[in-house]
């Protein structure tokens, strides 16, 4: 047990703003009895300022160009309807973000260009989540009628910050509006994107439940890196997102050098995962941001990792797919499992737009 761990809060932000440290109770007893802030959930949440700000470059604040690609207040929509070589039409999808809050923050955040800025500092930000911790619910309607209006688009999910940190009233108003276009065939998928679940799941009240049950069939995008993160209490608010609301829950992992960079923590992750019903989706190379920079597991050694983890998998683990976010590219890039396959790493890959990137690794 790690005794006196406190949250610093603003004192330790980034540079801009972004990021302060934010430690429920919750968060705190599960640091400490995991280690510490050095242990796999600790060096998630707990700041390291002085590192973070020796590697800090804020003009590669936002490699994924969502601020480029917001269209209405907190709507990013990179993603667009249209048709491909072969004249074949497939469907969009946008990211609504409706929130820069979580419950806590997770140190290599890709918008911590946004997220924990203080309501009365704006700076020189240009996404409109940079300027005020929470869409006002003219900008909500201002997204919801570009979403309804906009041909093709038939997939939102919904981000922030965090969306289950706002106020119950503006979650449930938020997903009435996209249930009910759901039911008039506007929209086909809408998935929650959280982490409350995992850092703060005694967050989550009666209310949140009411207000997500408006949904059809909710997907639930958990962001979980380490088994140590699923505890009774956590898996308690999953299972009844999964029950209660009809919901599909799955997982996104990111990964991080020293958390889950080995076979065993990620073979004992997607295992639980599966044990509880859930579904293993993403695990992600951390994004390109530079306060996160000392979390990069060079892509080589990524790579190995998943070829010696991903075949002890059992076939309903090995759901999870190991993607690349690619800094200004479209669309996420599953990197091969190799190993049955002769795959040539050094000519690295193309996104579904065409462009083609070069993943430095070496045969």
């Amino acid at each position: 047990m790690v005794e006196n761990l406190k949250a610093r809060g603003t004192g330790v932000m980034l540079p801009h703003g972004g990021l302060p440290e934010v430690l429920p109770p919750y968060l705190v007893k599960l640091i400490s009895e995991t280690g510490g802030p050095e242990g796999p959930i600790g060096l998630q949440f707990v700041a390291r300022p002085t590192l973070e700000l020796s590697q800090y470059d804020y003009k590669e604040s936002d490699p994924l160009l969502e601020d480029f690609n917001e269209v209405s207040p907190g709507l990013v929509y990179k993603y667009r309807a249209g048709k491909d070589s072969e004249g074949h039409s497939y469907a969009g999808r946008a990211l609504f973000t409706i929130t820069r809050n979580c419950a806590a923050y997770c140190r290599y955040c890709t918008r911590g260009r946004e997220v924990g800025i203080p309501a009365n500092q704006q700076g020189e930000l240009s996404g409109t989540l940079s300027h005020t911790p929470h869409l006002s619910k003219e900008q909500i309607d201002q997204s919801l009628e570009f979403i309804r209006n906009e041909y093709g688009l038939n997939e939102v999910i919904l981000s922030g910050g965090d969306p289950l940190t706002v106020r119950p009233e503006v979650l449930s108003y938020v997903t009435e509006k996209l249930g009910e276009m759901q039911r008039e065939g506007k929209l086909s998928i809408v998935r929650i994107g959280t982490r409350v679940p995992i850092h703060n799941p005694l967050l989550i009240k009666e209310a949140h439940f009411e207000a997500l049950k408006k949904l059809r069939n909710p997907r639930f995008m958990i962001h979980a890196n380490h088994i140590l993160e699923l505890t009774p209490e956590a898996l308690s608010v999953l299972q009844r997102l999964r029950k209660d609301c009809n919901g599909v829950v799955m997982s996104q992992t990111v990964l991080l050098k020293g958390v889950n960079d080995n076979v065993e923590v990620l073979y004992n992750l997607f295992t639980k995962w599966a044990e509880e019903g859930f579904i293993p989706y993403y695990v992600f190379q951390n994004d390109a941001v530079s306060w996160a920079k000392h979390f990069t597991v060079p892509i080589q050694d990524a790579i190995s990792l998943w070829q010696k983890m991903r075949p002890r998998l059992s076939g309903v683990a090995a759901t999870a797919r190991f993607v690349i976010d690619v800094e200004s590219g479209y669309g996420k890039v599953a990197v091969p499992e190799a190993g049955a396959w002769n795959i040539i790493f050094s000519d690295g890959f193309r996104d579904f737009k065409g462009t083609r990137f070069d993943l430095g690794v070496a045969e």
